[in-house]
């Protein structure tokens, strides 16, 4: 009767830790991977490796050196999906620091998931247009009034060179950097070419060396022009998005199609004022949560994987850590509601954006 007796209270206390345990908000709020549409899967929150000078006076532009100190403190924070882009020029930092983190045994190439992108078309007005042409010197930049061929083999050599600079036999997802030359009214002419680049993607994608391959700043009219000629559909669509821009049209298509939205520019990079908004210090304030936090876990909730930058260790940990509370529906609709249509690069020179002037 003895053993039976604690038997019985053993299963009972068994029960009740299991069930504490399932009904808790960590469990029940456990970060989940995001699956792309051929099964690929990526960590919710990514990390941004844009670095550069793009405020007050003076020289603006990249400055991937930053990214030494930057990329470092992500990777101890715990990031393991990262963007980059031929154009960053991190590229070279972003790998050298992931086989340092290799060699030491920290992580393993199937630990983390690598963005890239290509195919940026360089500006050849304004004030940007002397560095642009110095850009397409060193192949950072394609001119997309090139003959088909030649765009296509220029587009081989810039992936070729991503995985160089990279050090990385493949990545995990490529993106075409933008739907075309900034402010290009030729409709026509920008499809054809969206389309040859896109014959190169799928070739490399068909090869094993791009794990995943998709877009970047293409609005729902760009996708629903690109969507009816191309054999293999986008996986990922990669916008500028934050509350205060949150381009629901596209959004709602892209997922209406299974094509996975990222965000880069989750927090309005400090400019568009998103982060001092009433109704989000006043959510923050609620769940005893900073203002990005907030930001980020409504990401989480509308299903689109953030790609914040930041050089702030606390601020790196702190945009990891929102998985232990839950806004409810209606705090998502009026955070969604705050939308201005306020990118982060109004009034930029030179800014090939918004996507939505090109044809």
């Amino acid at each position: 009767p003895a053993f039976n007796n604690l038997n019985q209270l053993f299963l009972k206390c068994l029960v009740q830790s299991v069930s504490i345990y399932l009904l808790s908000p960590l469990f029940a709020m456990e970060a989940r991977p995001c699956k792309l549409s051929n099964g690929t899967e990526c960590a919710p929150i990514g990390f941004g490796t844009a670095f550069g000078a793009w405020a007050g006076d003076g020289w603006k532009g990249f400055v991937p050196e930053q990214g030494w100190l930057g990329i470092t403190l992500a990777l101890k924070s715990g990031y393991r999906n990262f963007d980059t882009s031929l154009m960053y020029g991190t590229h070279p930092v972003l790998g050298t620091l992931l086989g340092q983190a290799m060699a030491a045994g920290q992580i393993q190439r199937s630990d983390v998931f690598v963005t890239t992108k290509v195919a940026l078309a360089p500006a050849h007005s304004g004030a940007d247009s002397a560095k642009s042409l110095g850009l397409e010197n060193i192949g950072r930049t394609v001119s997309w009034s090139l003959d088909i061929e030649p765009f296509k083999q220029a587009v081989r050599v810039q992936i070729e060179k991503a995985l160089d600079e990279l050090m990385m036999g493949f990545v995990d997802l490529l993106l075409m950097h933008f739907p075309g030359p900034g402010g290009s009214t030729d409709e026509a002419l920008n499809h054809k070419m969206r389309l040859a680049a896109w014959d190169v993607f799928e070739e490399y994608y068909q090869s094993g060396k791009l794990r995943a391959i998709g877009v970047s700043n293409f609005t729902k009219r760009h996708l629903e022009l690109f969507l009816k000629d191309v054999k293999t559909k986008p996986m990922v669509n990669q916008l500028e998005i934050s509350p205060y821009y949150t381009q629901t049209e596209c959004v709602e298509y892209c997922q209406q199609n299974d094509i996975l939205v990222q965000a880069w520019s989750p927090l309005g990079s400090g400019a568009t004022g998103v982060l001092t908004d009433p109704l989000i210090k006043s959510l923050s304030e609620k769940y005893k949560k900073n203002v990005g936090q907030v930001v980020l876990r409504w990401f989480y909730r509308k299903g689109i994987v953030p790609m914040p930058k930041s050089d702030n260790e606390a601020e790196m940990q702190g945009n990891l850590d929102i998985f232990d509370f839950e806004l409810t529906a209606d705090e998502v609709s009026s955070i969604t509601a705050l939308n201005k249509d306020r990118s982060t690069t109004a009034g930029v020179v030179g800014a090939a954006i918004p996507s939505s002037d090109i044809a």
